[in-house]
């Protein structure tokens, strides 16, 4: 993967050729963009040797945490997840074919089906927690434990205030 332009540079750059811009940018702010974009891009080469995506994961993980049998309306899944049904239908289509979910009918509801973790996608999300972790713990190594706990503190303080 080709290296973005170093942070340093382009607020530099920003500094330099657009002051009006530099003074309404938040550099915080552009730095979780671009560890945003770090994390998911590992994540991303982590998971592909396996053909997942890490939205698939998401969907995987959503289900396993569910109690047994790890099923639940595709309206509640999309939900908690923050996609839109047409993105959650396409995710459930190809983890579908692969085995790793199933729809069952909805004993509630005739007019819906119910998502449902496979066993064959219940043993992968858990054959991948420890790939999971140890991506998480490699982009967290450059901090300490304590600046790790304070990073955390900080960010749930900021996705609280947004209403998360």
């Amino acid at each position: 993967m080709r290296q973005p332009q170093p942070l340093s540079e382009l607020l530099a750059n920003i500094e330099r050729n657009w002051p009006e811009a530099a003074h309404q940018l938040r550099p915080p702010v552009l730095y979780l963009y671009r560890a945003r974009d770090q994390l998911f891009q590992d994540l991303v080469e982590t998971l592909a040797p396996l053909g997942l995506l890490p939205a698939d994961l998401d969907v995987l993980g959503a289900l396993r945490v569910r109690p047994p049998p790890h099923e639940v309306t595709p309206t509640e899944l999309y939900r908690s997840l923050l996609l839109s049904s047409g993105g959650l239908s396409k995710i459930l289509g190809r983890l579908e074919v692969t085995g790793l979910v199933e729809r069952r009918a909805n004993p509630a509801d005739r007019r819906s089906r119910l998502v449902c973790l496979s066993a064959q996608g219940a043993r992968l999300v858990e054959s991948l927690l420890e790939q999971v972790g140890a991506h998480e713990r490699r982009f967290l190594e450059p901090l300490e434990p304590s600046e790790q706990a304070e990073l955390a503190r900080l960010l749930i303080k900021l996705v609280k205030a947004g209403g998360g």
